[in-house]
């Protein structure tokens, strides 16, 4: 049964999502692509009106401007509260990409990669995760590689992040706060 709606933006958050998330959160909970950041808020505010259900929306923030980030935030929320209630929704955003969970520490992202990085890939990745890691697999195909590359241990160090428990918390609570 289905508790919450969870509406990312992309095809590649929505496979991360599934394979990083305990299994006791991704399979009560449908993940729906939102295909960019815009459409996933138009999906969420639909199933806000259409739904009894509570819609977690996560997005990248685009930003590592903390202004920027709130502005985006507000955003959304304002979006969302036009159509329900704000302990109905809550808005996560990442910050600046999902991707940057494989950033979390660099012996993350090198246990990942089997490889040392470069310190200006280190550097990059802080503020454009998504296209580092992109060149870091040397594909673009950023999914097919990770499929191959998420081993069980680095899936439990991914769980630790501060990003990822704070998805779980969300998924977790009764009800929202923005």
């Amino acid at each position: 049964m289905i508790t919450k709606y969870v509406i990312v933006e992309g095809a590649l958050d929505k496979f991360l999502l599934e394979r990083i998330l305990p299994e006791e959160f991704t399979a009560c909970n449908k993940i729906i692509v939102g295909n960019g950041d815009n459409l996933a808020l138009s999906k969420a505010r639909s199933l806000l009106v259409a739904s009894d259900l509570p819609v977690v929306l996560i997005v990248d923030s685009d930003s590592t401007e903390h202004t920027s980030i709130e502005e985006k935030r507000d955003f959304m929320v304002q979006s969302l509260q036009q159509f329900s209630q704000p302990d109905h929704f809550q808005v996560v955003l990442a910050v600046p990409e999902l991707e940057i969970i494989f950033f979390s520490s660099r012996t993350m992202i090198e246990e990942l990669v089997r490889r040392p990085i470069t310190d200006q890939q280190w550097e990059s990745a802080h503020y454009r995760p998504k296209r580092i890691l992109r060149d870091i697999l040397q594909t673009e195909n950023i999914q097919s590689s990770l499929a191959d590359l998420l081993t069980p241990t680095i899936i439990e160090k991914l769980r630790e992040t501060s990003f990822v428990q704070d998805i779980i918390n969300s998924f977790c609570a009764p009800a929202y706060t923005v």
